[in-house]
């Protein structure tokens, strides 16, 4: 996935696509033949995870689509916040042909503001029901029409050093009694239990956001809370909540300082081995098979953080993409947006930790060890059932953006945990007024 998670700390410039959305090519209507010169359509994207995932992208990917139809160019440009970017110019009728954003909750949102077109049709042309398994195809219906296709799923996991996990005798805690305990320990050795910054991007916070409340409240607890069934104000919530606040103070998530610090350098303290553990989602093994570490990293699903709750892997889906309703080319738009998410390309993004939900990808015999056993972690908690609700394809985006955006006032006590979650609810039921809360029932 190239989205805001792992985001390499530079930024690109860009400003080409100024008035009118998509494409230079004009096709004459009358004959169905271009007028002047091919087709070009512009996809936007969060930059690269690493070099080697560029040059996949713009050769193996994007470089094959314009081979196989040398009627078509594809203008690719990424950007640290591209989904921003793309709302701004879709305001003005602009934008990319091909829409990319982080999963289906801003699909919704674009759907509703009648900024992407319906893909039913499409849908029926290349067969895109049966390529996906149903519960990530599902994602992408609004109001009973189709509006985006699913990216590849993941989740949050913690990863760790393992070379100094045996120095230490340390193990995988099983418990939240055993996880405690081990962020004393590493603290009392005089290293930080976690690396975690937010300073180049905010959201991140959604991360640990989506592994408490799951890994407090469980599954079913928490579709009932996204559901408005269950206010943000219940006690198991509140109890969530003060649990997550006192792991911060206690210094265990980056000495305090997570609101001080980047992403990068979170990744620099982790790599230097002065952090222990990164709380970090599935995609970072872009970077790890990538650029390795000169330690041997492995990784553990978060423990249950309250007794008689099942380790619960929050599961999402890191991208959803559609059609830009104002677009010149849409025929020409629907056959990138098939080949981007086709089983060809979900094969050659497999061995960089993505994993597309189509039915048709078995992992490919020279997939990396590392790729093999987070593939195999999230199935395993798939098949069992245990996999609950990241924020960023199962929140509505009200209360979702309200959450992440405000947590660290109550970190540093700027705002009670009640005041918090009273201002949570207000947005939930905001997001339920605009018909924003995801469809449990597709």
């Amino acid at each position: 996935m190239i989205r805001k998670k792992g985001i390499v700390g530079f930024l690109m410039v860009l400003m080409v696509f100024s008035a009118t959305a998509c494409g230079s090519g004009q096709t004459d209507r009358s004959t169905g033949e271009n007028a002047t010169e091919k087709v070009e359509l512009l996809y936007m994207t969060h930059i690269p995870e690493n070099e080697t995932q560029e040059d996949i992208i713009a050769n193996e990917v994007i470089g094959a689509f314009e081979e196989a139809n040398p009627n078509i160019s594809v203008k690719w440009v990424h950007n640290e916040d591209p989904v921003s970017l793309i709302r701004q110019q879709m305001v003005a009728g602009a934008g990319p042909d091909v829409v990319l954003v982080d999963g289906p909750t801003q699909v919704m949102q674009f759907a509703k503001s009648d900024y992407l077109l319906p893909l039913d049709d499409f849908a029926a042309t290349y067969g895109w029901e049966d390529r996906y398994f149903d519960w990530a195809y599902n994602t992408g219906f609004v109001d009973g029409k189709l509006y985006g296709l699913p990216g590849q799923y993941e989740s949050m996991v913690v990863w760790y050093n393992k070379d100094i996990f045996a120095e230490k005798g340390w193990e995988e805690p099983q418990n939240f009694a055993e996880f405690m305990n081990l962020n004393l320990e590493i603290q009392n050795e005089g290293l930080i239990p976690f690396a975690f910054g937010t300073t180049d991007f905010r959201p991140a916070n959604e991360w640990w956001l989506s592994l408490v409340y799951n890994s407090y409240l469980g599954a079913e607890e928490m579709k009932k809370v996204l559901k408005n069934d269950v206010p943000w104000t219940s006690d198991l919530v509140r109890e969530a909540t003060t649990l997550w606040k006192d792991i911060w103070q206690e210094g265990y998530i980056n000495e305090k300082k997570s609101h001080a610090i980047s992403g990068d350098d979170a990744w620099s303290l982790f790599r230097s081995e002065q952090a222990v553990m990164k709380m970090d989602g599935t995609w970072a093994t872009a970077t790890l098979t990538t650029e390795p570490t000169d330690f041997e990293t492995d990784f553990f699903v978060m423990p249950s953080w309250r007794e008689g709750v099942e380790p619960t892997l929050p599961m999402a889906l890191g991208e959803s993409a559609g059609i830009n309703a104002s677009t010149e080319h849409p025929e020409e738009a629907a056959l990138l947006l098939d080949w981007l998410f086709s089983d060809e390309v979900g094969s050659i993004m497999f061995n960089q930790g993505y994993f597309y939900p189509n039915q048709g990808i078995e992992p490919p015999e020279d997939v990396q060890p590392l790729v093999a056993d987070v593939y195999k972690g999230l199935n395993r908690s798939i098949e069992a059932g245990n996999t609950g609700f990241a924020s960023w394809t199962y929140w509505g985006p009200n209360v979702q953006y309200y959450l992440w955006d405000n947590i660290d006032q109550v970190f540093l006590d700027q705002m009670s945990v009640e005041d918090y979650l009273a201002e949570a609810q207000k947005n939930a039921e905001k997001d339920e007024e605009e018909g924003l809360l995801f469809n449990f029932e597709n």
